[in-house]
């Protein structure tokens, strides 16, 4: 079953989404079996929302990619608040 990840990084911007996003997703091409990525401003900072696989797959890959590329943006000590949930039902033009 398919997996949503709320992504919220307080305090975070566009700038700093757009330098590390550029790094874990070359060519602006999602994981194999990812389902959908989007990201905008909240009212703390920057929230991020993808479908994943797992919950497992995708902190693999939290570990592998996002963490080397904020240390790499000077953004080392940002810790994202991560909330999961199933997904019940996707719907996609």
């Amino acid at each position: 079953m398919a997996v949503a990840v709320m992504v919220d990084i307080h305090g975070g911007a566009k700038r700093q989404y757009e330098q590390i996003v550029a790094t874990i997703f070359p060519e602006g091409k999602l994981p194999e079996g990812w389902l959908l990525h989007l990201a905008g401003p909240s009212e703390s900072g920057w929230r991020i929302v993808n479908v994943v696989p797992s919950q497992e797959q995708f902190e693999v890959f939290a570990r592998e990619q996002p963490r080397p590329a904020l240390q790499e943006a000077g953004e080392g000590d940002v810790t994202p608040q991560l909330t999961f949930f199933p997904v019940h039902r996707l719907i996609r033009n």
